[in-house]
């Protein structure tokens, strides 16, 4: 298990300013930054004890080619009266995931933050995926879910910040539209799953078929920076690439298999840990009826597989395991055979 010293850096600073919590604030602060793709593994104390990639691989496959019932021209959207055109950014899907430089990513997320500097770290990045403020004296912390072409009102901002793990479908597009500055109430949602009130995870597909959007909703223990408590990514799924979270298809899958996923767990003792928390979403192929998720011998967490492979889940362990252990995260047939391994 590798460390990255300036990942852990800043994980510390952030647990120092929200002491004196007797919370682990690391272990809550992991789900809102999985755009790193890091999993947190972390002790009772709030200290750092290892970070470990999530694997992501990419290879060139053949593009997504499944079926687009009741397709639209990419980008044409009905407009919402609950969401505003954002200057020099076209409107809905159009909008979701745009590759930019760093000084756009800058103006858009200056436009939610008007009254703070936005110093954003990184030099690549993408509408609809959060970025994260660089790590530097005198700066303060800041998530910024990259703004898309629609803004929402001041109404429809309220309405997310009040409920921030709706029960309603629509109500948590809602949500995933607010943090996310795309207008996604009328997108296709094709997986889900939840824990009543505490966290969410979905995929919805867009009107034209091209784009989806995977979002997690979560209700944190403590207070947390605006925006943290949602998580949105964007993939343009006939041009998925090296950035995005691939894998080599299964075996006879028209489509590439996706996941990103991440958690953290603790409080750790010298050989064992106890509690796992974590949530995701993905694609595998149509053959898999299920996604389960274990840690050690602990029984496993099952999700069904959806419409065109789609998968989500919001897993919450609260056993005990060897300290050195990590979930595996497999997909099964109707037969028990399988069908991927996306963590083993």
């Amino acid at each position: 298990m590798s460390n990255d010293p300036e990942v852990s850096g800043d994980l510390r600073r952030l647990a120092d300013r929200h002491q004196p919590q007797p919370v682990d604030l690391d272990a809550v602060l992991a789900r809102g930054r999985r755009g790193l793709r890091r999993r947190r593994y972390l002790s009772a104390g709030g200290s750092v004890v290892g970070i470990a990639a999530i694997a992501l691989t990419a290879a060139s496959v053949p593009g997504w080619t499944a079926a687009k019932q009741n397709a639209q021209p990419a980008g044409v959207q009905s407009e919402n009266s609950q969401f505003s055109p954002v200057p020099g950014v076209p409107r809905g899907e159009a909008g979701a995931d745009q590759h930019l430089a760093k000084d756009e990513a800058t103006r858009r997320c200056a436009l939610k933050t008007p009254n703070e500097k936005v110093l954003l770290r990184g030099s690549k990045f993408r509408s609809g995926w959060k970025a994260m403020s660089d790590a530097k004296p005198g700066v303060k912390f800041m998530e910024c879910t990259v703004p898309g072409g629609d803004r929402p009102s001041p109404a429809l901002i309220k309405a997310a910040a009040k409920d921030l793990v709706p029960t309603s479908t629509a109500d948590k597009l809602r949500n995933c539209s607010v943090a996310a500055w795309v207008d996604v109430t009328h997108w296709r949602v094709v997986a889900s799953d939840e824990i009543k009130g505490k966290a969410a995870s979905l995929v919805a597909v867009s009107p034209s078929g091209n784009k989806a959007i995977g979002c997690e909703l979560e209700r944190y223990p403590v207070a947390m920076p605006p925006g943290a408590e949602t998580s949105t990514w964007f993939l343009t799924l006939d041009k998925l690439g090296e950035s995005d979270p691939v894998f080599d298809p299964a075996s006879g899958s028209d489509y590439r298999d996706v996941y990103l996923g991440g958690g953290s767990g603790g409080p750790c003792g010298a050989t064992s840990c106890k509690g796992w928390n974590e949530s995701g979403w993905g694609r595998v192929s149509s053959k898999a009826v299920k996604v389960s998720f274990r840690i050690g011998n602990l029984p496993a967490y099952t999700v069904p597989v959806g419409a065109d492979g789609w998968f989500a889940y919001t897993w919450n362990e609260k056993g005990s395991y060897p300290r050195n252990q990590y979930p595996k995260v497999t997909a099964y047939d109707s037969h028990g055979k399988v069908v991927k391994k996306f963590a083993s």
